[in-house]
């Protein structure tokens, strides 16, 4: 998915703005590194990257007349995983909103994200 189509997403978690610059900074130069932000396409939520998805808007918010920034020439920056979820919820007896974010290695184990595990935190 490009930007375009998460950028109306919700955060999952508050953001510390000191890091969301260096992050828009990055994005700025380098591009678009490492995992992509997973998503829940179907409810319009992440599962990771309140960050990132805050230097985005951030970029995108910023861009003047000289500076355009186009988002979507970082290609896709985001992966739904919405199958994952939905199986891992049916086997546990919950839903999107009882998952705990917060140790997602639970959920992904086993997945093809788990080749992003040492680059998401909250594995």
């Amino acid at each position: 998915m490009q930007a375009s189509e998460i950028m109306m997403f919700e955060a999952i978690n508050p953001v510390d703005q000191t890091h969301v610059d260096e992050i828009a900074e990055s994005i700025r130069e380098n591009g678009w590194i490492g995992a992509p932000i997973l998503v829940i396409a179907s409810h319009g939520m992440l599962v990771t990257g309140s960050h990132r998805l805050a230097a985005l808007r951030q970029i995108d918010e910023a861009w003047d007349d000289d500076e355009w920034f186009d988002l979507d020439t970082l290609g896709d920056i985001a992966e739904p995983v919405d199958d994952i979820i939905e199986a891992w919820c049916a086997e546990n007896s919950c839903t999107v909103y009882d998952i705990q974010y917060d140790r997602l290695g639970d959920i992904f184990a086993g997945t093809w994200v788990e080749k992003w595990k040492s680059e998401i935190v909250e594995w």
